[in-house]
């Protein structure tokens, strides 16, 4: 018996969940009996440099929504969301996510999927920046691209801009 007990215990498995700062996005796993966490006084900043590209076009970039757990992690354990600043750099294969759904569902066949993606990001504050040697190597303009997106001379330059401000790299 006690063995049985103990095989079914093993078994089960918490689910992610998501808010309190998004609702339908960025689901994270909740964590009991943490031996690490920032002060809730603290400030936490950090860039996304992404690069990754989604090889079917009608899924969203993983990497992107990853800014929607980040905001959902911390807030859920007292960092106030104001306290939180975030930033995103498109460049190399993601460079495509930033294009406005008309000029991608004409490459793709589809509609952007990280159109809502990028827009509930930057309505919280987050800065989206495009490559714009990635944009121009591409071949696209910047009316190509959502109105959230900004255009940067190079990835490279946002982020050593960025992490001369304290920011922190997240690469994944």
């Amino acid at each position: 018996m006690f063995l049985s007990l103990g095989a079914s215990s093993f078994g089960q498995k918490k689910a992610p969940t998501t808010g309190p700062v998004f609702d339908t996005i960025g689901a994270v796993f909740s964590i009991d009996n943490l031996d690490f966490i920032p002060d809730t006084s603290q400030h936490l900043k950090a860039i996304f440099d992404v690069d990754r590209k989604q090889t079917k076009p009608n899924e969203i970039n993983s990497i992107i929504s990853s800014l929607h757990r980040y905001y959902n992690m911390h807030v859920r354990y007292g960092i106030p969301k104001d306290q939180i600043h975030l930033a995103l750099v498109l460049h190399g294969n993601s460079t495509k996510e930033a294009l406005l759904s008309s000029v991608y569902k004409e490459k793709f066949k589809v509609d952007n999927p990280n159109k809502d993606l990028i827009k509930s990001l930057s309505d919280i504050g987050v800065e989206v920046f495009i490559c714009g040697q990635s944009m121009s190597y591409s071949g696209y303009t910047k009316e190509d691209l959502l109105p959230e997106v900004k255009v940067s001379l190079s990835a490279m330059t946002v982020l050593t801009v960025y992490q001369m401000n304290n920011y922190a790299l997240i690469k994944f």
